[in-house]
């Protein structure tokens, strides 16, 4: 696993004079565009209508809104991904431990109708998400400085503090006539705590106590959308986060599927400073069948450039294990792909060109009707 960056002279700064909103919903309606920040997003000030044009009551704006978060924390040879998600009918959480070396996967989740022994109580800027459940317990505190992270699963423990940079990604889009969506991305600059492996894992190497701290070079970064989408919505995301050769940290998030306007979620991070990247492309073969060898076929993530963007993105996505959970309650659907593998190829940042080599990221594929 390989990167590297070359630069003709230093990349200019690309975080544009954006506004930070103190609150998403103004005069009943969401501000849509691009922000360096949003502090409060109030969702049931939305005046949300029926086709009868009825307004719709508090509580089923609360009802229909989809709320998650999505963490992941690298600490080698471990990287651990969690996430915990109302969709309505339902509240769902998981966790999964890969081991970069061994390839291997363990996984946790549960379910619990509505939203059942759950909180969701404000936002990413400031608020809590948790959940309770016997085979997973989960705690998200939100502060405008840093997330709490707090994990107890049948196979792994995790307590984290996770530093926020304060330049992260934050954009609302309309999905449909009536529907919007935010979400927020962004690196931690900082993160601190331990993963404890317990006995019950298949990683457990029979030491009385096996608990290993987050070091200096641990990393981590965050997914975090609430909103009013599309009854079938289907997206494809990117995202690898690693240390350049030159030591920098690397973020990179790239979608496609959500956002219906000219407005994209798709962004890079060198140490903690946004770039912002154009629409891609993601086209990726049939892996359920693969290759005659068993290998799953590559991925391809790209930007078609027709010369108004100085940007040039070209990767192959390498797929090696999948967390794959296939849901059908009727009205309610969902088949999830989290797809862990190699990144090759190159993205172009005016003089600044980054080299990707094999390197360790996440492909997502992920149908939704909710």
């Amino acid at each position: 696993m390989t990167t590297s960056v070359s630069d003709s002279a230093q990349s200019e700064s690309v975080n544009r004079d954006l506004p930070i909103l103190d609150q998403l919903i103004q005069n009943g309606q969401p501000t849509f565009g691009v922000f360096a920040g949003v502090k409060q997003i109030n969702y049931l000030d939305y005046h949300s209508h029926l086709i009868s044009q009825k307004s719709l009551s508090t509580w089923r704006k609360d009802f229909k809104a989809n709320q998650f978060a999505f963490i992941q924390i690298v600490q080698p040879p471990y990287r651990v991904c969690i996430a915990l998600a109302t969709i309505k009918v339902a509240t769902t959480a998981f966790v999964y431990l890969f081991n970069e070396d061994t390839q291997e996967m363990e996984i946790g989740e549960a379910l619990k109708p509505l939203k059942r022994d759950a909180v969701f109580d404000g936002d990413h800027y400031q608020g809590q998400m948790a959940f309770d459940h016997p085979h997973l317990r989960l705690t998200l505190d939100f502060s405008p400085t840093q997330v709490n992270v707090m994990l107890d699963s049948t196979t792994i423990k995790v307590t984290a503090t996770l530093t926020r940079y304060q330049q992260p990604l934050a954009i609302c889009t309309p999905a449909g006539r009536r529907g919007w969506t935010f979400t927020q991305k962004e690196p931690f600059q900082n993160v601190a705590g331990e993963l404890t492996i317990k006995p019950q894992s298949k990683f457990y190497n029979n030491s009385p106590e096996e608990v290993l701290e987050f070091d200096d070079q641990a990393l981590a970064n965050l997914d975090w959308t609430l909103g009013y989408m599309r009854h079938e919505t289907n997206w494809f995301w990117s995202c690898i986060n690693t240390y350049l050769p030159d030591g920098r940290q690397f973020l990179l998030n790239l979608s496609m599927g959500v956002n219906e306007t000219g407005a994209s979620e798709n962004a890079c991070w060198l140490d903690g400073q946004i770039h912002y990247l154009p629409p891609v492309m993601f086209s990726r073969g049939d892996n359920n069948q693969g290759n005659k060898s068993g290998a799953k076929a590559p991925w391809r993530v790209h930007h078609q450039n027709l010369g108004w963007s100085n940007v040039d993105i070209e990767l192959t996505f390498k797929p090696l294990r999948v967390y794959k959970k296939t849901d059908n309650y009727g009205v309610i659907a969902s088949i999830f792909e989290q797809w862990l593998g190699e990144y090759s190829g190159e993205i172009r940042l005016a003089r600044t060109v980054i080299k990707l080599d094999k390197v360790l990221g996440l492909a997502e594929d992920h149908f939704a009707k909710w």
